[in-house]
């Protein structure tokens, strides 16, 4: 099965010892506005850390905040936009490359 990460609010970096608990992460929820949360250079060294095929961004509040995001990881991550809100998943699928997709909606 896939192994999903919701970073919800998350205030902090994440340490090696949270990093061991999580494992191998195939899919991260990430959240990218960088007001109530990490900001954005701190989402990005959580993310390369976890290290996982696929992020999927979440609560930004503006289109602002995630082309910021997206600008910052466009350099290491394939960025795909998804035409549906909704997406199919499994290992088989998962992207070769680290990958952001981006679904309608925030």
């Amino acid at each position: 099965g896939l192994c999903i990460a919701h970073l919800g609010h998350l205030h902090h970096l994440l340490t090696q010892d949270h990093l061991e608990a999580l494992g191998r992460i195939d899919v991260v929820l990430a959240p990218v506005d960088g007001s109530y949360t990490l900001d954005l250079e701190g989402m990005v060294e959580t993310l390369k850390a976890i290290n996982a095929p696929l992020v999927i961004p979440m609560h930004y509040f503006s289109t602002w905040g995630l082309d910021r995001f997206l600008a910052r990881l466009g350099k290491e991550y394939e960025i795909t936009r998804s035409a549906t809100p909704t997406v199919t998943l499994s290992r088989e699928t998962l992207p070769g490359k680290p990958t952001v997709l981006v679904l309608p909606g925030r």
